[in-house]
């Protein structure tokens, strides 16, 4: 009997340290600091336990997890890149500058940061260790940024300039030949903005043309197809979790919307945020958008549910934008 209970007691132990929480955490820029320069904060979900991470002197912009939660980084409005080691603990250190440039984020497994800086006259990739003094390039083709990785981190795919014109390309970074490179952008307008389904096999992106009116294209099975024509402008395309909707932001002179789509650009639905004109936008999971909205001199970070229509605002008054965000394991 006293084996049994004895057994018993073991498995329930084994149990209850195998339960484990999943917690969502956001970063974001706030102008609600102690100095009133734009700085970088830490969230909870729900919006509470608001936390300021940074005191420099110069404001801060875009800030960027690590895939595990336990670090980020971000750029100063002199385009200087820093890093924050240790944000979730209770004493995080200081943030250390790493290099010049912008538009900072971690690969896929987060020893390494990816940004942009000046190459021979062009914003050009680089990549390289937070402690490390030098940085290497990653395209050589003019122009390249507004990169994004897989979830993998194998492949990369960008916008840059290609005889002349600005188009998007995806390189696979396990590929050390001279054929690691694909352009998939085919249409005669500036492709900017592009985005990589889970699965690796779809892409997104918006295209502009003369008139600075933008298409949003998918490429998939070898073809790019228009998906937005007949409105006045949108930009801004981003595949859902499950690779079955697009989210994308329409341009209406100086309004912006939130829209969302079908794969095929059908099923188009306004998406009623709070908050003013919609800016940068991330889907939390298939049925909920992390975003930023303006109004005049005010911004606020929100989340909305695209089924419901459920909308809430995590964070306002004065100037709060950029949001991103991580999921941790906690164990119980």
């Amino acid at each position: 009997m006293k084996k049994n209970i004895f057994c018993i007691l073991i498995l329930f132990l084994i149990f209850k340290l195998s339960i484990a929480d999943e917690i969502t955490k956001i970063a974001y820029t706030s102008s609600n600091s102690s100095s009133g320069l734009v700085q970088i904060f830490i969230m909870d979900e729900d919006g509470s336990n608001k936390k300021q991470v940074t005191n420099l002197p110069t404001n801060c912009y875009y800030p960027r997890w690590s895939p595990d939660g336990k670090n980020i980084v971000f750029q100063t409005d002199d385009f200087r890149i820093f890093f924050i080691k240790g944000v979730d603990t209770d004493n995080p250190e200081e943030p250390y500058f790493v290099f010049g440039g912008s538009n900072p984020s971690f690969t896929g497994i987060g020893d390494e940061i990816m940004f942009n800086n000046d190459h021979e006259g062009f914003y050009s990739i680089y990549i390289m260790e937070p402690t490390d003094t030098e940085a290497y390039l990653v395209s050589d083709l003019g122009y390249s940024n507004q990169q994004l990785l897989s979830d993998d981190g194998s492949d990369l795919v960008f916008s840059c300039i290609y005889e002349g014109q600005k188009s998007i390309f995806i390189m696979d970074l396990e590929d050390t030949t001279d054929s690691n490179i694909e352009l998939i952008s085919f249409n005669d307008d500036a492709n900017i903005e592009p985005d990589i389904s889970s699965d690796e096999q779809m892409f997104v992106y918006a295209s502009f043309n003369n008139q600075l009116k933008g298409t949003i294209y998918i490429f998939k099975d070898g073809k790019e197809t228009a998906l937005t024509k007949g409105i006045s402008s949108s930009n801004q395309p981003e595949f859902s979790p499950e690779d079955d909707k697009i989210g994308f932001i329409t341009i209406d002179g100086s309004n912006t919307k939130l829209y969302t789509m079908d794969l095929d650009g059908s099923n188009r639905k306004q998406i009623n945020i709070k908050g003013g004109n919609v800016g940068r936008f991330l889907w939390l999971d298939n049925d909920r958008i992390l975003y930023d909205a303006e109004s005049g001199d005010q911004s606020v970070v929100g989340i909305i549910n695209t089924e419901t229509g459920s909308c809430e605002v995590l964070a306002e008054g004065g100037i709060n934008m950029s949001p991103d965000f991580v999921r941790v394991v906690v164990r119980n």
